[in-house]
This record gives C-alpha cells, sequence and structure tokens, in this order.
C-alpha cells in the first residue's frame, strides 16, 4: 500500500511509500490520504497526525501523468478533496520532511500544524516552470508567510527553497541535523498526544480561524486562474517536457 497507515499511543501515522515513483501521489493515494485526515477527525482515540516518508525523498508532488491526461481545474477533484480533508481536520498534524518536497507537497505542508525539516531537505512551487498556476490557497500562504518579494521569486521563477529558505519563509517550523529530525518530529508527536485534547484541538481552532476565511476566497480565484491556463497549448508543453527530461521552448 503506497500509503501506510498505523494507530497507536493516540498517533495516526501516514507513511507515504512509493519510493518506486519519488512518492508522487496518484489519486489512490490521495484518496487514501483523505480517508485517513476524515478518520483522524472523527476518531476520538486520534490525537494527533503524523505524516512523514521514507527518508532521501518525502514526496515529488502530484503524479503528473494523471495530470497531463486531464489538467481539470474543478476543485472536487482527489486532490481538492484531500486538501479539504486536511484543511478540516481538527486535530494537529506533524510533518517530518526527509529529502525533496515538491509542488503539492509544499501545498500540503502549509496546511500541517507542525513541519519539521532535515538540513539537506529541499523545496520548490514549480507552477509556472509548468504552465500552470498554484492552487490550494497557495499564493496567500506563501506571501502571508514568506512575504510578497520572496513569495514572487519562488513561485514566479520556481527556484528551489532550501531547508533555511524553507525556515525563513514559514514553510517550516524548524530544521535539525538529517539524522536526528524524525526523532525530534516524534517527541513532539509523542508530547501533543498527551496534552489535554480538547485544549490542543480549541487552540488549533482559534489560530486556524483568522486566516480561513481569506484563504477561501483566495481559492476560488486560484480555480478560475488554473482553468484557464491549464488547457493552453503552453502548459501542455511545458507538462510534457518535464515528464520528458527535457526543456520546454516556448
Amino acid at each position: 500500500m503506497p500509503v501506510t497507515i498505523t494507530l497507536e499511543n493516540h498517533v495516526l501515522t501516514l507513511e507515504i511509500d512509493r519510493p518506486e515513483r519519488r512518492n508522487t501521489l496518484d489519486a489512490p493515494m490521495l484518496e487514501a490520504l483523505r480517508e485517513a485526515f476524515v478518520r483522524a477527525r472523527e476518531d476520538e482515540q486520534v490525537r494527533v497526525v503524523f505524516l512523514h516518508a521514507q527518508p532521501g525523498i518525502f514526496c515529488a508532488g502530484g503524479d503528473l501523468t494523471e495530470q497531463l491526461a486531464n489538467p481539470s481545474a474543478d476543485p472536487d477533484t482527489p486532490t481538492g478533496r484531500m486538501i479539504d480533508a486536511l484543511s478540516a481536520c481538527t486535530k494537529p498534524v506533524v510533518a517530518c520532511v526527509e529529502g525533496p518536497a515538491v509542488g503539492l507537497a509544499v501545498t500540503m505542508l502549509y496546511y500541517c500544524d507542525l513541519v519539521y525539516a532535515g538540513k539537506r531537505a529541499l523545496f520548490s512551487l514549480p507552477f509556472t516552470a509548468l504552465g500552470l498556476t498554484p492552487r490550494y490557497g497557495v499564493s496567500i500562504l506563501a506571501l502571508l508567510n514568506g512575504g510578497y518579494h520572496k513569495a514572487a521569486e519562488k513561485i514566479l521563477l520556481s527556484e528551489p527553497i532550501s531547508a533555511i529558505e524553507a525556515l525563513d519563509m514559514r514553510i517550516v517550523s524548524g530544521v535539525f541535523e538529517d539524522d536526528i529530525v524524525r526523532a525530534q518530529c516524534r517527541a513532539r508527536v509523542e508530547r501533543l498526544a498527551k496534552m489535554s485534547p480538547e485544549a490542543v484541538q480549541s487552540a488549533k481552532r482559534l489560530l486556524r480561524e483568522a486566516w480561513s476565511r481569506r484563504l477561501a476566497d483566495l481559492r476560488a480565484s486560484e480555480t478560475a486562474a488554473f482553468a484557464e491556463v491549464s488547457t493552453t497549448e503552453h502548459s501542455r508543453q511545458a507538462v510534457a517536457a518535464f515528464l520528458e527530461g527535457r526543456q520546454p521552448s516556448f
């Protein structure tokens, strides 16, 4: 199973496990994650969610083969439903990033509550390089967390983001040496699991309420922009070039 899900000591652990495809998220994996976040919200035995993958690669984003076949702007897609479930999760979600996190993977991290990365982790928002635009609130989340100029640099140029830059842009909560980052995450997960669940969940709700309304408005604008550019010839060329390992020519 490309997503391994276990529940122990009030911790729902989600491990992305598709190394042969660099942990890209296809439709079945997105549905498994959606179901897990819904379960976390509804199951009183779950107090915290721990999201990670194998050391070396966190997630190379969405499955571009599927996206190229169906570049839908409809928010009711496997990706949209997964992000909605993650956003609606009332339990704290802690992510551990060991290796690259690309595109949709970074989008997921923005919706997590605590994110810790190893020093050699890399991040990327390569939407424009693929002839596409940001979705699921990334525009405002990158802007509010990292400031306009840094968000513009990383989104417009699709430049890679180092772990230290990710900390400055507030994509992550902290950075640790690669050999201890998993243990540091686990310690925080276990601490959350032992705290008052009512207090933790109420505190999360208060933190989220302030920006949730602006986020909903922005996501609607992003959907319209994606619908406009995703079906263009330039977009098809960019995605095809990426899959073929070459530079697009516009």
